[in-house]
């Protein structure tokens, strides 16, 4: 073996060793993808109630945003008719808002549900969230109860107790003379509406107290 010969491989074992001995590790180092765009929508579902041939409820605000600040174009999609977005379509950075309103005309009674799909997209990707939808419809002749309960009366005359129904706060449109009893159930009120009900006593010349505390029930 020549001199040379014997300085190559003389050279190549104390690396070799020297390697071995030190502990050299080689790390690589990957870049961390991002994550999808966390896209998110608030509220996460959506409830409305109407009465069949009543007033339209009112529209609800969906706020839509992602974890970037990269500008996107999002679009939606329902996949129901009585369901509607404004507006369909537009530019966003982080957030945007909607307006989700529905239609409750030609529907009959019922729960109806539906799906609103907000879908944001670049050149390279797209990403879509869903928002749950469900509304309900009530018949207009349905009729609701309330029942009513008070305290008795400390006076020593009282010869009964009358019941005040109204559709606004202190001011009743009927009264229901209901005996010597203190409880009693209201009957015949409209969905959609919202009553208040207090209670006066009367004694045997038919003389009335003050109005009791109010209290009130919506009727769904």
């Amino acid at each position: 073996m020549d001199g040379l010969t014997q300085s190559v491989q003389s050279q190549a074992r104390r690396l070799r060793d020297g390697l071995l001995y030190t502990g050299v590790v080689l790390v690589i180092s990957l870049p961390i993808l991002p994550n999808a765009w966390a896209q998110q929508i608030s509220p996460t579902t959506l409830n409305f109630q109407a009465v069949q041939g009543g007033l339209t409820p009112p529209s609800q605000i969906v706020t839509v945003s992602k974890n970037s600040n990269n500008t996107v174009i999002w679009t939606s999609n329902e996949d129901a008719l009585w369901v509607g977005v404004l507006p369909a379509t537009g530019m966003m950075q982080q957030s945007t808002q909607v307006s989700v309103s529905v239609n409750p005309a030609g529907l009959a009674t019922g729960s109806y549900t539906a799906t609103v799909t907000i879908t944001l997209a670049n050149k390279t990707k797209s990403e879509s969230i869903q928002l749950p939808v469900t509304f309900t419809v009530m018949s207009a002749t349905s009729n609701g109860t309330a029942q009513l309960s008070w305290e008795p009366s400390i006076s020593t005359d009282v010869a009964g107790y009358k019941v005040y129904v109204g559709t606004a706060s202190g001011s009743y449109s009927s009264s229901i003379s209901v005996g010597m009893v203190t409880s009693y159930t209201v009957t015949n009120l409209g969905v959609g509406n919202t009553y208040y009900f207090a209670v006066t006593d009367y004694d045997g010349s038919g003389l009335e107290s003050g109005f009791s505390n109010e209290v009130s029930k919506s009727i769904q």
